[in-house]
């Protein structure tokens, strides 16, 4: 009753009615407004930080990394487009889309290209259009993007731009492969995974564990063919979990 009352109230033929010498303009209530759309950033939280960096500079020197699934798969991106610099001589990849060695979004790229115009006297905004660059310029800022991604290490440097590219000449992509160790949904653990280059002279992954009824079961040892002590094992590590 009291909603209704306050409906008709907002409209203002209630009030008319009884104050008809009143000229009332509804308006509507302070909650009823749009809800912004836009994702607010917080200037005091730092967005990117160098840990991404180190690990693909630990990626380049030793070739095989074991990490966070999570990160793996954000350090398959950075590994790719690090060896893409290197061979490439002309776009793909976008440098504009990269900024001191951190990948970009589109929305973020397009950001940075906007600046404001006075056309037909009014301010607008206009996006920058690209700039065109020859194959020695294009080269020399490829450089310079995979220099800020490795923290300026010399020697990984080198290794890219030797090794890995020379490696890597006749293949187009997928230079990094991820193999996720297997983990129980019930884990307190994260999930972990391998990242490493394909094609690498290290020594093949050990024999990882696998998940059967959500426990661990781990194989390669001198107990495989005993079945009650591969129980036992398996009941041990569950117990510890619970701890």
């Amino acid at each position: 009753m009291a909603t209704m009352l306050w409906k008709v109230a907002g409209e203002g033929t209630f009030l008319k009615s009884v104050l008809p010498c009143v000229n009332l303009i509804p308006v509507r209530y302070k909650t009823h407004r749009r809800r912004p759309t836009k994702k607010k950033i917080s200037p005091f939280v730092q967005r990117r930080t160098d840990l991404i960096k180190k690990l693909v500079l630990a990626l380049v020197q030793h070739e095989r990394i074991q990490t966070t699934d999570r990160k793996a798969q954000q350090l398959k991106k950075y590994g790719d487009l690090l060896v893409s610099l290197a061979q490439r001589r002309r776009p793909p990849p976008d440098l504009d889309l990269i900024e001191d060695g951190f990948v970009l979004t589109e929305g973020e790229s397009e950001e940075r290209r906007i600046t404001k115009r006075i056309i037909n006297r009014k301010s607008k905004r206009v996006v920058q259009p690209l700039p065109v660059l020859s194959e020695e310029e294009f080269v020399i800022r490829c450089r310079e993007e995979a220099y800020n991604m490795l923290l300026g290490n010399e020697e990984a440097l080198e290794k890219l731009y030797s090794t890995l590219k020379e490696r890597y000449k006749e293949r187009y992509g997928n230079f990094v492969r991820i193999t996720r160790i297997p983990n129980p949904t019930t884990s307190p653990y994260p999930n972990m995974a391998y990242a490493e280059f394909v094609g690498n002279s290290l020594p093949p992954l050990p024999k990882l564990p696998v998940v059967k009824e959500g426990r661990w079961i781990i194989y390669g040892r001198d107990d495989d063919d005993d079945d009650e002590l591969v129980e036992k094992s398996v009941a041990v590590q569950s117990k510890s979990l619970l701890r």
